[in-house]
């Protein structure tokens, strides 16, 4: 087994900010309408790129539907196109006249709702495909108006790419409460409050977070934790090749860790000192 470990500054996210950001977006979604398939925003505007191919809206079994072009990226004009093609395709498709955008270039996600209470929970489960690959997998929001967590679990199946390294399974789980408690006064007597795992055929790998004050209490210090280890039949070459590769394994994931935590240092503050009603314009789409 590998052990790597990083730690990094984050801008903090107050908690009550994080209730008016989930409430927002909830208000948010909850004043859609659906109508012909098309999801409208209250100014009648349509969400883009997104149908409701099955079901009532916001109830359990509600089916939406988005594809987006993946060749979409090879310049203006083909970009510009591609979108077109993307919202014509999920019209299409809404009407049956269309597949699953297999072959195309484009890439289609399913999201049906499991649950939407927001007293109790919000869970879906979401199902993609590509010519990346295949993706399924499942997230609920554990307490919406009040955060208490948040668990993703998801498999993949990646295309062109030999077995066992073709497949993946991967979950975790964010304990909110357990979160702020260490960010605020250290230390986590529950474990990690952070936790996410990867597993593929040869090897699995393990990632915890645990926040603490920072040094003068204006930032979080984060501890990222990083093991990996092998398994099934060829674990004693895989932990072997783990060992040797360790420096530059540290370098990568010490890489990502700093890499994220900019992203986040540039973004998060932006976002924390707006209040509810400009978080809600934030999260709309522009004109």
């Amino acid at each position: 087994m590998v052990r790597i470990a990083r730690t990094v500054a984050l801008a903090p996210v107050p908690r009550p900010w994080l209730v008016d950001a989930l409430g927002a977006l909830t208000d948010l979604a909850e004043s859609t309408t659906a109508e012909d398939g098309r999801v409208l925003l209250p100014d009648g505007r349509q969400v883009p790129e997104l149908l409701l191919a099955e079901g009532r809206h916001l109830r359990p079994g509600a089916v939406y539907e988005t594809t987006e072009d993946t060749d979409a990226g090879k310049g203006g004009a083909d970009a510009l196109e591609g979108e077109a093609d993307a919202g014509k395709s999920l019209a299409d498709a809404h009407k049956g006249e269309a597949g699953t955008g297999a072959g195309t270039g484009a890439d289609t996600v399913r999201i049906t709702v499991e649950e939407w209470r927001r007293t109790h929970a919000l869970r879906v489960v979401f199902s993609g495909s590509g010519p990346g690959g295949d993706l399924t997998g499942r997230a609920a929001l554990i307490g919406p108006d009040r955060p208490d967590r948040v668990e993703l679990s998801g498999r993949a199946a990646l295309k062109g790419v030999r077995s066992p390294l073709s497949r993946f399974d991967a979950d975790a789980e964010l304990r909110c409460e357990a979160w702020w408690q260490a960010a605020d006064r250290g230390g986590s007597a529950c474990g990690p409050p952070l936790r996410a795992r990867l597993t593929c055929g040869v090897a699995r790998a393990e990632l915890t977070a645990v926040p603490s004050p920072g040094r003068d209490h204006d930032d979080w210090e984060v501890t990222v934790t990083v093991r990996v280890r092998g398994r099934g039949l060829l674990r004693p070459l895989v932990s072997l090749g783990l060992v040797l590769a360790r420096r530059p394994l540290a370098r990568a994931v010490a890489g990502a860790v700093d890499d994220a935590a900019r992203d986040w240092n540039t973004g998060v503050p932006r976002l924390t000192v707006l209040g509810r009603e400009e978080l809600g314009r934030e999260f709309l789409p522009e004109p």
